[in-house]
């Protein structure tokens, strides 16, 4: 998972599955609030990637698996 972090405004994005998705939204916060101008201290945070103690982690993981028994049970 991934975020979109501002240091100047002291905002952090809500979770985005790709790492694409959280820098457009940095994007669009750029544009609204800076001008379009990078604000120092600006990046993108990657999470969820801590093993299964994250909770980020634990919702791919169930996400998956519901998927997956989803699948199973439309095939038998």
């Amino acid at each position: 998972m991934h975020r979109y972090r501002c240091q100047l405004c002291g905002i952090t994005s809500r979770s985005y599955a790709t790492r694409l998705g959280a820098e457009r939204h940095g994007h669009g916060h750029r544009e609204r609030r800076h001008g379009g101008d990078h604000p120092d201290g600006e990046h993108i945070l990657t999470a969820g990637y801590r093993g299964p103690q994250g909770r980020e982690w634990t919702a791919v993981v169930l996400t998956f698996a519901l998927i997956a028994v989803a699948l199973v049970a439309k095939l038998v």
